[in-house]
């Protein structure tokens, strides 16, 4: 009877731990990981004019978005590969940590093959405004 009722608890423990662990599909941070194509990007507040404007990019520039420990985010524009990190927060809001200086990020649109977010750079008064897609 011992034995049975032991081999009945490790067949309850081992269900309720399989069974218990769901795949999180829901948050702001499972729904952007993946790669993104860059289509544009608007850029304000820049002291030097001729960094402010609309850019368009090609189907060959890209954001994204890595699922491993690291949070790591890689931005490809014009062959300049730049590699930087992405923590999620409350809601639809994010930030983004790159060489140039940490992003604050609200996204406006995000569906499965869409995502626009604004990003203010700290410190400073630069705005870009994302345009993705996949």
């Amino acid at each position: 009877m011992k034995k049975q009722f032991t081999i009945f608890c490790l067949f309850v423990l081992t269900a309720t731990t399989i069974f218990s662990c769901k795949k999180d599909d829901s948050s702001l941070k499972a729904r952007i990981i993946g790669k993104w194509t860059v289509n544009k990007m608007e850029v304000s507040g820049n002291t030097n004019t001729a960094l402010n404007g609309t850019f368009n990019y090609t189907i060959n520039d890209y954001m994204d978005f890595k699922s491993n420990d690291d949070d790591q985010v890689e931005l490809s524009l014009n062959n300049q590969r730049t590699i930087g990190s992405y923590t999620g927060s409350l809601g639809n809001d994010f930030t983004m940590s790159f060489p140039e200086g940490i992003s604050y990020c609200t996204t406006s649109v995000i569906t499965t093959n869409q995502l626009q977010f604004t990003a203010k750079i700290d410190k400073t008064n630069i705005v870009k405004v994302y345009y993705l897609s996949r």
